[in-house]
C-alpha cells in the first residue's frame, strides 16, 4: 500500500500533539523506532517515502490504531480494498528460548526460567 501526502502530514501533526503529552524528544523516538533523527524527520517531512513497517512502529510506540488516524487506511477499509497488514510483535523472555513453533496463528515459545537471584 502506498502512503499519501496526505497521510504523511496526519502523521507530522501527531507526532507534534503527541511529543509534548509524552514528553519525548525527536532524537529519543527516532532511538525507539531504530532509526537516526535525520531518518525520522525525513520521513514525516516528506523526504522518505513511508514505509508500512514505519507506521506499524510509531502507531505501536504511540499507541493508536493507524486506521484510526491515516485517511489512506480508512478509506481502504472503508471499500474493503484493505485485504492484509503485516504486524511485529516482540517479546522479552525472562530465560533462555529452548524452543519456538506454530499452527495457523498460534505461536509457542518454550523457554527455560531464569529466576532472579535476591
Amino acid at each position: 500500500m502506498a502512503y499519501t501526502e496526505n497521510d504523511r502530514r496526519v502523521l507530522h501533526d501527531t507526532w507534534m500533539s503527541y511529543k509534548a503529552k509524552m514528553r519525548i524528544t525527536q532524537i529519543e523516538m527516532a532511538k525507539k523506532l531504530g532509526l537516526t533523527q535525520l531518518e525520522f524527520s525525513d520521513i514525516l517531512r516528506g523526504g522518505t517515502i513511508i514505509q508500512h513497517q514505519f507506521v506499524n512502529d510509531f502507531c505501536g510506540i504511540l499507541n493508536i490504531d493507524p486506521v484510526l488516524i491515516l485517511p489512506s487506511l480508512r478509506e481502504a477499509v472503508q471499500k474493503g480494498t484493505f485485504t492484509h497488514s503485516i504486524v511485529k510483535n516482540t517479546f522479552i523472555f525472562d530465560g533462555e528460548i529452548k524452543k519456538v513453533t506454530y499452527v495457523g496463528n498460534q505461536l509457542v515459545v518454550e523457554y527455560e526460567h531464569t529466576p532472579v537471584a535476591s
